[in-house]
């Protein structure tokens, strides 16, 4: 299914928190997006890879700065955690309601396999979801995610190169992390082709087609809350910034 690169960095005054969204050139044929916008919320939509419709939130913020985004691990034929992620967004209003919620939902529902970071400026969790089971803890400072799990044990069947994949964008994002400092170096991240320009980069273009379809910077700096994105590639393209909840 998709890779994705997403995380939250730490810089004064607040937070940037991203998303790489990368899928598979077979569910980029007929390419929908959509956003989500109220008072209240700002997301990107998710899409059902198996059905194609639109479900559940791949990214979002809300007006009580609290971020979310998901990357792929496992495919079943259980919910998305997409669903997961939009109810998160849609009621989260404090860190204590995050366990509250993710331990209501996955009361209710089994869920294909997937990360999900949710992040304010003071504080982050990194939740993992697969069928019935599910972890969730806090972590501190910048972090990155990738593609494979760190809290549930669990073997994934997948090809060398989607492992591979998830270990390299994750060393790479790793150890840039600690020097971005503004929204023009994540920018520069984000359009990374190190080790070399491919399915191992964090802008991703895989041989399929498939790759890097469209990346998302949140900055949260005081009561500013401010959405750059771009569709495509992030080395080809620019990003169009918009402020939010004003």
């Amino acid at each position: 299914m998709g890779g994705c690169t997403v995380g939250v960095i730490h810089v004064p005054g607040g937070i940037l928190f991203f998303k790489n969204r990368d899928l598979q050139a077979r569910y980029l044929v007929n390419r929908v997006t959509a956003w989500q916008s109220t008072p209240e919320v700002h997301a990107f939509k998710g899409a059902n890879l198996k059905t194609g419709e639109l479900e559940g939130v791949a990214i979002g913020v809300n007006r009580h700065r609290i971020c979310v985004a998901n990357t792929h691990v496992v495919s079943t034929p259980d919910v998305t955690y997409d669903l997961l992620c939009e109810r998160l967004v849609l009621e989260a209003r404090e860190q204590g309601h995050v366990p509250r919620i993710v331990r209501d939902f996955m009361g209710r529902h089994a869920v294909q396999g997937g990360r999900i970071l949710v992040s304010s400026p003071e504080w982050t969790f990194l939740v993992e979801v697969l069928g019935e089971r599910f972890e969730i803890q806090e972590v501190q400072g910048s972090f990155v995610i990738t593609n494979s799990f760190s809290l549930i044990a669990h073997q994934v069947d997948r090809s060398p190169v989607r492992e591979q994949s998830s270990a390299s964008r994750l060393r790479v994002a790793s150890g840039m992390l600690g020097n971005i400092a503004n929204v023009k170096q994540l920018k520069g991240m984000l359009r990374s082709h190190l080790p070399m320009k491919g399915e191992l980069s964090i802008c991703n273009h895989r041989q399929d087609g498939g790759g890097t379809e469209s990346s998302h910077i949140i900055q949260i700096r005081g009561e500013y809350i401010g959405w750059s994105s771009l569709i495509g590639f992030p080395c080809e393209n620019d990003y169009c910034t918009v402020g939010l909840f004003r």
